[in-house]
């Protein structure tokens, strides 16, 4: 059955870099798309299970609070490559930052500074595109049903879920599923392709999140320059973090 995360995110950098605090004081229950999930019509029904993300794939993605932080992401990932361009806006404090990790090292470039810091281990560095990643995977269903994709929400929602028809998102047709959990409510809006379009969660105390995806390419054709430093931040300072 597929696992549904926590959406709530705080992303604090390696010390004396930045800090960066997401407000969304959220929880999202999402389903991860390597195993079945499904309702059978009859007992000798096989089975759906879920596609897998590709190896090569990419989004941008643009969140928003009810407490007014903003965020907007553009991710790539090319097998063990990745590279996610951040930018977020809380409390009158904005932060800008691209971060890669090229097969080998792990970089953070700060434009403002044009200043880059270099790390041997990819791990090193907190990426915040990372958990939206994670999101936008576990929202990953592929060519399933609806009702597949149902018995994976109902799976996991403590509070029950349910199907709430077809609605169409920035003029892309999809299926809306609500899902209850202890402290909340989440919204997921599938498009017919399969993936996340937008992920609505509010919680008890009226603390609503948003999250859109746009320009998604999956499977992706991404040139390796993408994770070039030397094209990303052309004549950066290079800065090495033992």
């Amino acid at each position: 059955m597929k696992r549904f995360t926590v959406l709530g995110l705080i992303i604090v950098l390696v010390a004396s870099i930045a800090a960066i605090g997401c407000k969304s004081g959220s929880s999202t229950h999402h389903a991860t798309p390597t195993h079945v999930a499904t309702q059978t019509a009859t007992p000798t029904e096989e089975p759906e299970e879920a596609w897998q993300l590709p190896d090569n794939y990419m989004y941008s993605m643009e969140m928003s609070d009810s407490n007014g932080g903003t965020a907007t992401m553009q991710y790539w990932v090319k097998g063990e490559k990745w590279r996610t361009d951040w930018s977020s806006s809380a409390e009158g404090q904005e932060s800008e930052m691209k971060l890669i990790y090229d097969g080998q090292f792990a970089y953070i470039y700060m434009p403002e500074a044009n200043m880059v810091y270099k790390y041997t281990d990819s791990w090193a560095i907190a990426n915040p595109g990372a958990a939206y990643s994670q999101q936008f995977q576990d929202d990953y269903y592929g060519d399933v049903s609806d009702t597949t994709m149902l018995a994976g929400f109902e799976s996991a929602c403590a509070g029950g879920a349910s199907l709430d028809g077809n609605e169409d998102v920035n003029g892309i047709p999809c299926t809306k599923f609500t899902c209850n959990f202890d402290g909340g409510v989440s919204y997921t809006w599938i498009s017919d392709s399969g993936w996340p379009v937008k992920v609505e969660t509010t919680l008890d105390d009226g603390t609503t999140t948003t999250a859109e995806y746009t320009e998604i390419q999956v499977p992706a054709d991404i040139d390796d320059s993408t994770f070039d430093i030397n094209t990303v931040a052309p004549g950066a300072t290079v800065q090495e973090v033992p």
